[in-house]
Parts: structure tokens; C-alpha cells; sequence
């Protein structure tokens, strides 16, 4: 009824939905705050807290009893709702249709996304329950899989009246895209236009709007870009101006999910996954040509993907992932497009130790935390892979301990599928990136860590356990190990290439956890045999290698020549002799001066009470610092 209802609503909407919009400057931002025909009160605004709302409310009743006196006399005007005879036809249409929309077209959208992955659930355990037929079955399990199968009836029918109403229904669709157009052009002009940068403070009007208002645009929008010919009449333009305006601004859109749903829907607007040849055309057009796309995209994008990394809710640890999957994707593409890789270069130079060092140091987290739990799994699954293949035993164990078995073997396999695909997007971004943009990665507070992951996985792929990762199908898991070889060594490579002063070969040598010298010949051998990489590149490799070797020779003789170093020396944290002392304000404690900025990187506190820190508070121990100096001077006298 209520997607009828939307219908109708948007029809109404018909006349004031023309290509230039004319009609836009009657929509009236104070509609929301007095309650008439409809009460926006208990609705989540964009960036506006409830109290703020409560206050706004307040101040607009009071402004509406000044202009209209006559709502204080007694009598029956006195019971009815705030007087809305101020707005026009088209405002108040313009508002009911949001309304609608909201409970109707974009709440069956929702439903039906639920729906599918309802469906698709359903068929999986229905798979498993017709899997454990056989002897040993037990009595109920026919008596279960008829009621499965019921089930997946019933939610097929459900899917096919959806398609029906809503998938074959392009013109609704469309329509309900053009309202929303005027929609986002209306909203921006709150806050002054298509124009970046925003304004620092928030206007009101815009934060004290319902968040359905700019989430409805994106679900649409996501829903149309993956229906043939759903964009081909709607002009993108300004939905592509709102979202690279919004989804990088926490100021100014509160919920973190909602930019995200903003990236998802670039996502799906790639060339790649659009749905016909027109489509993918019309969309590299868009990307490509876009002004305030072409200056802005990257650098939001990257300051999204850092943002994500706390998003209040209990699942945030997971969801960021996802996002940045969506991101990554995204970014690989914008890489390729000559504008945008000008743009990304120009931030790396511009926020080489700010921004984008914090954007590098949570691409390297989420890399190896996705690759290690990764490898760590697929031995489990090699192993439970040759526990069901050894059919005698297997089929001597009861019914429901194989099917629990399976049913975790197949969980395992989808998580581990996963978290490869989303580390090998990561890996693969170091990759290219690294081929250009090499300072960022060398600095002090940051090479170590590089140097430490590649190390580790060098370690895993090459090293004397990597036969435990060998399982008959690993593309099934999205592993590729030859491939991961090949990138890891580019990044190597990529990294010494741009290293003046030899701080990445040092790097590489001080790592005692997974550095040893004989890797980088097996590797280069591997590497030789696959035919992964040319022949110069494996050379260069191989050359870095030596280096590091020297490097942790001469370590060993530094090390050795400086004895037992005075205990007021050593960082506290790394227990490293200090290059660059300072002291932390709060705690008073004397740290090293790359050791807590890689700490700030990922948590700006003070390590030792978690009182807030950030880099500016340091202050350098000049004192000790000149004792350290004398101290080196001596030793090596």
C-alpha cells in the first residue's frame, strides 16, 4: 500500500521535478521544526543531537506564535496542530513525499535485501540437511527437509512478487531518483552549494534534518545501479557533487555508516560493475570528468578510510573491513585515471607525516592482521580437508558429528575466502603505490613496521613451514600464493629504489622476529622458477638482500662496541638505545621520538596513564640527548 502510496506522492511531486529545479527555493528548512501534518520530532538528524532539536523546536514554536497571534486565542484553532498555512503546496508536498518514500519504496528495498540473504541462507541449510542422507540418517531428517524446502518455496514466491513490483517497475524507480535529485541539491544549498571546502561550522538548518533524508538518495541509488537501464535517464551529476562533499566531512554527517553507504555506491557505479557497455561508458565519463570529483574524491576517500577506524558501534572491528574493502576497490580504480592519480600523489607530498601516514599505518594493520589470521587458518583447513576425505572413518562417525564438522569446514572456508580477498586488496594497493610514492614508508616512525610485515609474510611464503600451506584448490579460498610472492618482493623492491640513505636495509636487518639472510635467495629462486617477476627485478631484490646482510653485521659491531648501554638510555617501550629523547608531558616518562609517533599513529594518548597526546605536546630532552651523544662519542673513542 505504501509503495502505491510513493507512487502516487511522486506523481503529486511531477510538476516541480524539472531539470533545472526552479521550484526549490519554496522547500522550507523550518517545516521540520513545527509539528503539523507531520512530526519530524522523534527522527534521527543528520548531525544535530536531540537536545539541539529540542531547542530549535522550541525556538520555531515561538517564532510561529509571534507571526500568527491569532493561534493564542481560545476556541477550536487552539486544539489543532501548528499553522502551516505559511507553506506553500509544494513545500509541504515535497516533505509528505520524503515521508513516504521513507515507510514505502525505500523500506521495501530494505526488506527485500533482506529477503535475498534470507533466501540464500535457507538454500545452504537446506544443502546440508540433503547431504547428511544416507545410512545412519536420522528418523526427523526427512520430516526436516520437507519443512526446508517449504520454507524456500515460500521465500521464492516472496522474491519473485518483489521482482515483480519493484525490479521490473524501472520508471518508479527513476522517478523516485529524480525527486531525490532535487533532494540532495536542496540540502547541499543549506550548507552554501556544491562547493568544497564546507563550512567549518555546520549550519543548523542542514544538521537538524532527518538522517533519511540523505540516506534514502544513496539506498536508491544502490538499488538502481545494479538494475539494467535503472540510471539511464537520471542525470548523476549532483548525486556524484553531494557525496564527494559529504562523505569525508564527520562535521558534517554524524554516522560514519552513512558516508560508507555513500562509497558503496561509487563503488557500484564503476565501470567495471556496471550492469550493461552504455552504462560503464557513461559512468568512466563521470569519474573522469567531474570537477569537483577530480580535486576532491581521492583525498575524502583516504581521510574515509582512516575515520572508519572507530565507528562507536560494537561491530566495528568487522565492519571497517567492508568499508575498506569498498574503499580499496574504488582507490585501485581512481589509480589508473590520470587526474586522480595526480590528485593522490599531491596528497602524499602534502600529508607525507600527517593524513595520509595515518592512512598508510592503518592500510599496514589491516594487511597483517587480514593475512595473518588468513595463513594461519588454511593448515586448519588442509587438515580437516584429509579428515573428510579418509572415508573410512569419517563414515564411522554419527550423522550429526559430520554434519557439524562440515558445517564448521564450510564457515572456516567463507571466512578464510573472505579475509584473503580483502588482504589482497590491501597488499595490492602497497604494491602500487609503493611504485611511486616511496618517502611516506621510510620514515623514521614507519619503516620498521614495513619492514617487519614484509619480513613476516616473506617468512611464511618462502620459509621452512610454507609446505603446510600447500591445499589442493587455493584460488577456492582467493589464495594465490605465487602472486602474493611476486607483490611482496615489488613492494621490497619499490621501497629500497627510493631509500637515499639506507634506512629500509637496516630496517629489514633489526628485525629479530622473522629476518633471516637466506630468505631472499630462496624467495628469488621461487620467484625464478614461477617466472613471477623480470629478471632485473629479482636482481635488485637479491642486491637488497646484501644489504641488509651488511646491515646486520654492522649492527652486531655497533652492538658489541657499545657494551652494556645505561639503562637511562634505552626506550622504554622498544628498550632500544634513543635517538631523539622526549618527554611525554603528562606521565613525565622520556621515550624515543619515532617510537611515540608510531604509537600516535594508531592511538593518541600516552601510553603510560592515557591521558590525551598528541605531537605537538612532545618536548624534546635536550639534556639527554647531549649525555647519549657524549656517551656514542666515548664508545667509539
Amino acid at each position: 500500500m505504501f509503495v502505491s502510496l510513493s507512487a502516487v506522492m511522486l506523481k503529486l511531486c511531477d510538476p516541480f521535478l524539472d531539470a533545472s529545479l526552479s521550484k526549490k527555493g519554496k522547500i522550507e528548512a523550518s517545516y521540520v521544526l513545527r509539528k503539523g501534518r507531520l512530526d519530524f520530532s522523534g527522527l534521527t538528524a543528520i548531525l544535530a543531537t536531540s537536545e539541539e532539536l529540542r531547542h530549535l523546536q522550541a525556538e520555531e514554536a515561538s517564532t510561529s506564535t509571534l507571526n500568527n497571534p491569532q493561534s493564542d486565542l481560545p476556541g477550536p484553532a487552539a486544539s489543532k496542530p501548528a499553522d502551516h498555512s505559511n507553506f506553500s503546496f509544494i513545500c509541504e508536498c515535497f516533505f509528505l513525499t520524503a515521508r513516504v518514500l521513507n515507510l514505502g519504496l525505500i523500506k521495501a528495498l530494505l526488506d527485500f535485501k533482506t529477503l535475498v540473504q534470507d533466501l540464500s541462507r535457507h538454500k545452504e541449510s537446506l544443502a546440508a540437511l540433503k547431504a547428511m542422507r544416507g545410512n545412519g540418517a536420522p528418523e526427523e531428517l526427512e520430516h526436516d527437509i520437507s519443512q526446508a524446502e517449504a520454507l524456500v518455496e515460500r521465500l521464492s514466491q516472496d522474491r519473485l512478487c518483489y521482482d515483480a513490483q519493484l525490479l521490473k517497475d524501472v520508471n518508479l524507480l527513476q522517478q523516485g531518483l529524480n525527486f531525490y535529485r532535487l533532494m540532495v541539491v536542496w540540502l547541499a544549498g543549506l550548507v552554501g552549494g556544491f562547493q568544497l571546502p564546507l563550512p567549518s561550522i555546520c549550519p543548523m538548518e542542514f544538521a537538524s534534518m532527518p538522517e533519511h533524508f540523505v540516506e534514502d538518495p544513496m539506498e536508491l541509488l544502490l538499488f538502481a545501479s545494479r538494475i539494467p537501464k535503472g540510471l539511464d535517464t537520471v542525470n548523476l551529476d549532483e548525486f556524484m557533487s553531494f557525496i564527494v562533499m559529504f562523505m569525508g566531512s564527520p562535521l558534517h554527517v554524524r554516522n560514519p555508516y552513512l558516508r560508507a553507504k555513500m562509497v558503496e555506491v561509487l563503488n557500484a557505479w564503476m565501470p567495471s560493475k556496471s550492469p550493461s557497455p552504455v552504462m560503464a561508458s557513461n559512468m568512466a565519463l563521470l569519474f573522469e570528468e567531474h570537477d569537483l570529483a577530480l580535486q576532491y574524491l581521492v583525498p575524502n576517500l583516504l581521510k574515509l578510510y582512516v575515520d572508519i577506524e572507530f565507528t562507536g558501534s560494537h561491530t566495528q572491528f568487522y565492519d571497517k573491513f567492508n568499508i575498506r574493502h569498498n574503499i580499496a576497490e574504488l582507490l585501485e580504480y581512481l589509480w589508473l585515471v590520470p587526474s586522480h592519480h595526480n590528485a593522490w600523489k599531491k596528497i602524499a607530498i602534502m600529508e607525507e607525516k600527517g593524513s595520509y601516514l595515518k592512512f598508510l599505518n592503518l592500510l599496514i594493520n589491516d594487511s597483517i592482521f587480514l593475512l595473518d589470521e588468513s595463513l594461519k587458518k588454511i593448515p586448519e583447513l588442509k587438515a580437516m580437508e584429509a579428515e573428510i576425505e579418509n572415508s573410512d572413518e569419517w563414515n564411522q562417525r554419527p550423522p550429526q558429528e559430520r554434519q557439524e564438522r562440515v558445517h564448521h569446514f564450510h564457515q572456516q572456508e567463507h571466512v578464510v575466502r573472505i579475509d584473503m580477498t580483502l588482504a589482497n586488496e590491501d597488499v595490492k594497493m602497497l604494491q602500487y603505490t609503493s611504485a611511486e610514492i616511496t618517502a611516506p614508508f621510510l620514515l623514521p616512525e614507519m619503516v620498521e613496521r614495513i619492514a617487519s610485515m614484509l619480513n613476516y609474510f616473506l617468512f611464511q611464503l618462502v620459509g621452512p613451514q610454507r609446505k603446510a600451506l600447500r591445499v589442493k584448490e587455493p584460488e577456492k579460498y582467493e589464495f594465490r600464493p605465487k602472486e602474493l610472492l611476486s607483490q611482496i618482493v615489488d613492494i621490497y623492491v619499490h621501497l629500497d629504489r627510493g631509500d637515499a640513505h639506507q634506512s629500509f636495509a637496516n630496517a629489514i636487518s633489526s628485525d629479530g622476529r622473522s629476518y633471516r639472510e637466506e630468505l631472499f635467495s630462496e624467495a628469488a629462486g621461487v620467484l625464478r622458477q614461477i617466472g613471477g617477476l623480470p629478471e632485473k627485478t629479482i636482481q635488485e631484490f637479491e642486491l637488497l638482500g646484501v644489504k641488509a646482510k651488511a646491515a646486520a653485521t654492522e649492527a652486531k659491531d655497533t652492538e658489541a662496541l657499545l657494551g652494556e648501554i645505561p639503562e637511562e638510555f634505552l626506550d622504554p617501550i622498544q628498550y632500544t638505545l634513543m635517538k631523539d629523547p622526549v618527554i611525554l608531558p603528562s606521565s613525565k616518562t622520556t621515550v624515543d621520538l619515532s617510537t611515540i609517533q608510531r604509537h600516535l599513529l594508531s592511538d593518541q594518548t600516552d601510553p603510560f596513564n592515557r591521558s590525551v597526546l598528541t605531537s605537538d605536546m612532545l618536548i624534546p630532552d635536550v639534556e639527554l640527548k647531549a649525555r647519549i651523544d657524549e656517551y656514542l662519542s666515548s664508545r667509539q673513542r
